[in-house]
């Protein structure tokens, strides 16, 4: 789908056009595997052909962004538009900032590692090329081929006065064949050999959300997140200083959303991404008029009618002011599955979801 994305009022007008830059998860978001999320792919062209500028962003640094790129073209998004950046090239512009140009840096992990410190103009080295000439920082990152000599490698390069800089600390990644140990779990176990402790550059750090906001060229006011994990996409964006949409197309269901901390509660909340051409109401809003009853099982009760994304907001709403005075508001999944299914909202398979 294409065109300009129209408005009719400052109530009416559709999100996006809010601001100037997106910067957009993928997993969950745009994707599930090989997969298009419902709505995201016509959703995300009418974005660009507006004029409106996209950098995903992704914690998963084993593949380059190029290798991305064609997974995104081969789903149908537009071929302009968008970039691009993974938690490597925060990792590599991290380094570039103090480091000389060549510098040697030992990469471990995929292929992303490597790619993004020679694109920063930095001097990739592999473990088993290293000679025993000293290198002056070490970057680890997600890796499906690590092997055990190149993770007591990092430990002992570390020891030895390196640098040691992890693209993100994730413990668990969904595979197609369930949960599997993510490179938060390889960091964690480099660290039962060493005292030191890695610079972290992936979400929920700043850094990565930095990075795609100097490539989109835009001011935090003028920059949207939109990610479907409170943990890492929205509490990174509240750190980053910038709104953000939640969407619940992926991991995190409403049941997290309702119990979320401060730190994690996003400016918005959608179905999936087309949530950006609708009506945003910021979910700090507490008037009357967007409350629903909270009813005796602790959860808000459902209207019999009304529009679903307006019911979803006022869901949230009525949860957080709930919470917020003092009252007790029930984790039974159950009860809020049953919201969901109410709100007409999916429930995403598992096993389809691969790691940010």
């Amino acid at each position: 789908m294409t065109g300009e994305i129209t408005t009719t009022s400052v109530r009416g007008e559709p999100l996006i056009t809010r601001y100037r830059g997106l910067i957009c998860d993928l997993d969950g978001v745009v994707y599930r595997g090989a997969t298009a999320v419902p709505h995201a792919v016509e959703t995300l062209n009418q974005v660009t052909a507006h004029g409106l500028p996209v950098v995903f962003a992704t914690n998963n640094a084993s593949r380059p962004p190029e290798d991305v790129g064609d997974h995104l073209r081969g789903l149908g998004v537009a071929q302009q538009g968008w970039s691009v950046v993974n938690s490597s090239q925060a990792a590599a512009a991290h380094l570039a900032t103090f480091l000389a140009p060549g510098a040697r840096v030992c990469a471990v992990g995929g292929p992303g590692v490597a790619h993004a410190l020679t694109e920063a103009g930095l001097n990739s080295v592999r473990v088993a090329d290293l000679d025993g000439t000293p290198v002056e920082a070490v970057v680890q990152g997600l890796g499906f081929d690590v092997t055990w000599r190149e993770l007591a490698a990092v430990g002992h390069l570390v020891e030895a006065g390196a640098i040691w800089v992890a693209t993100n600390v994730d413990l668990t990644l969904p595979t197609p064949h369930g949960r599997a140990p993510g490179n938060g779990a390889l960091v964690a176990l480099v660290q039962t050999a060493t005292s030191a402790s890695p610079h972290v550059v992936g979400k929920p750090q700043a850094a990565l959300f930095d990075v795609a906001r100097s490539r989109l060229g835009t001011d935090q006011l003028d920059t949207l997140v939109c990610g479907d994990l409170l943990g890492t996409d929205i509490e990174g964006a509240n750190s980053a200083g910038l709104d953000s949409l939640f969407v619940l197309s992926g991991s995190s269901r409403l049941r997290d959303l309702a119990l979320a901390e401060q730190s994690a509660r996003p400016t918005y909340v959608a179905a999936d991404l087309s949530g950006l051409l609708a009506p945003g109401l910021p979910l700090h809003t507490t008037s009357p008029e967007y409350l629903v009853e909270l009813g005796p099982d602790a959860v808000p009760r459902m209207p019999s009618a009304g529009d679903s994304g307006k019911l979803l907001q006022s869901v949230v709403t009525t949860a957080w002011a709930a919470r917020d005075n003092g009252r007790a508001i029930s984790d039974d999944a159950g009860l809020w599955g049953e919201i969901e299914r109410q709100l007409g909202l999916g429930q995403p398979d598992e096993s389809t979801r691969l790691t940010r």
